[in-house]
């Protein structure tokens, strides 16, 4: 049966591209340079890292310095492999030929997913409670999550799950949880009404700003989950216009240093030596 990605994703509030990345080396590539950031941290504290394998480098900088390993997942999301990915051509393509997209805004940047119970972190973020993302762009109505997996991603693989049609309820009741995240109000839903999302590594999904959705616990000592999302407008949306394009998200420049006193006159010729 042939499957009408407009028509499944009204019905159900998400849309799933099979294979829409697979034979492309684009998220061989975003992963890559996820690896390359973790080794060279690993490097910088004086800890071998292992050439093939990333989970264990992750483990590894993570039991080394807790501190440098949050540092270094709250960076990822600013890798311009990742940016591409997240932008492929392939991806814009699906939103403009199967859901009629003519113009588009970008309303954030884009958002890496880490889950794994070797990398919890201690009182940190370990996965999203049941929430809704239109509250956290406030863009086009009929704007879109893009997430994808960058390791295949099955029910036992801490899956993103969501409840099917939930997006006809539009905005509902939610608090604020730990972490400073929200959580909707699904007090109407039980846990039979999650579905989880297995996908492989090429597959994209895309779900509407108001499906709730949450991240599964569900997961295997020895496994990981590493996954990366981003959001689209559609500017051709009618109260988007008439909104003006607002965003939720906020643009600011930190003006106070990081690091007082860096860098030093020494240290800038040694980037740009006369």
């Amino acid at each position: 049966m042939i499957v009408n990605p407009l028509e499944q994703f009204k019905k159900n509030g998400f849309y799933i591209a099979r294979n829409l990345l697979d034979g492309t080396d684009d998220v061989i590539v975003a992963r890559e340079g996820i690896h390359k950031t973790f080794r060279d941290q690993l490097a910088y504290v004086g800890a071998k890292a292992h050439e093939d394998d990333i989970f264990r480098d992750m483990q590894r900088l993570h039991k080394r310095d807790i501190e440098r390993y949050k540092k270094v997942i709250g960076s990822l999301w600013r890798k311009l492999e990742i940016f591409n990915l997240m932008n492929h051509s392939k991806i814009i393509g699906v939103l403009k030929d199967q859901f009629g997209w003519q113009d588009i805004f970008l309303p954030g940047g884009q958002v890496v997913h880490i889950m794994a119970k070797e990398l919890e972190i201690p009182d940190g973020y370990f996965g999203l409670v049941p929430h809704q993302d239109f509250p956290s762009v406030q863009g086009s109505l009929d704007g879109m999550v893009v997430w994808l997996p960058l390791v295949n991603v099955d029910r036992n693989n801490y899956p993103l799950e969501v409840i099917p049609g939930s997006h006809f309820q539009g905005v509902l009741p939610a608090r604020e949880h730990s972490n400073s995240t929200w959580e909707t109000d699904t007090s109407e839903y039980g846990e039979n009404d999650y579905v989880p999302i297995e996908v492989n590594v090429g597959d994209v999904v895309f779900m509407s700003l108001f499906t709730i959705h949450r991240t599964s616990r569900r997961g295997e000592t020895g496994r990981f989950r590493l996954a990366a999302s981003t959001r689209f407008d559609d500017a051709n949306e009618q109260t988007f216009i008439e909104r003006c394009y607002p965003t939720a998200y906020i643009r600011t420049v930190r003006r106070e240093q990081y690091f007082p006193g860096f860098p030093t006159v020494a240290q800038v010729a040694e980037v740009y030596p006369r």
